[in-house]
């Protein structure tokens, strides 16, 4: 008789462990999960996101109509004209470690030889964080037509254009 409750209770502390050893496995797995949930993978690239801000004046004559935007802007800008004698600000987009670049094609017309022309203006920024301890920013022009720009030095990030 004292055998058969031995045998009896060794089949319940068994089974107890058996038990208990499927619930850790269980919870495991539930927290395993959720804790490689959170880890970043190795191709994800961390970084300070942050922005560069670029003006365009128009000091000359011409409405200058934007036909095309690309590229890091901070957030795109709808389409739009700059009226002579007034300015509008760009957001360019910069991670660390990123060239970042941002296009805006203009048209305007003039009149030339008695007949009215399309002028084409290409502006590119550009904000490097590459080139670190500093980084910087600049822009770079492209232009047909009668249409002249100028800036302050050849790192600035404002532009006057001029007839």
């Amino acid at each position: 008789m004292k055998e058969k409750s031995q045998l009896n209770g060794n089949k319940s502390s068994l089974g107890v462990i058996l038990v208990l050893f499927i619930l850790a496995v269980i919870v495991n797995q539930v927290f395993d999960k959720t804790a490689r949930a959170k880890l970043p993978r190795q191709s994800d690239f961390i970084g300070i996101a942050s922005s560069q801000g670029f003006n365009v004046y128009n000091e000359s004559v011409f409405t200058l109509t934007t036909t095309s935007l690309y590229g890091d802007f901070e957030r795109k800008p709808d389409p739009h004209i700059i009226l002579p004698g007034s300015s509008y600000g760009y957001q360019v987009s910069t991670s660390l470690y990123k060239n970042s670049i941002a296009s805006v094609y203009y048209s305007y017309e003039y009149r030339e030889a008695g007949q009215t022309r399309t002028g084409v203006f290409i502006l590119d920024m550009i904000a490097n964080t590459a080139a670190l301890p500093g980084a910087t920013a600049y822009m770079r022009f492209y232009a047909t037509g009668p249409i002249n720009f100028y800036r302050q030095d050849n790192y600035s990030t404002s532009v006057y254009i001029r007839n």
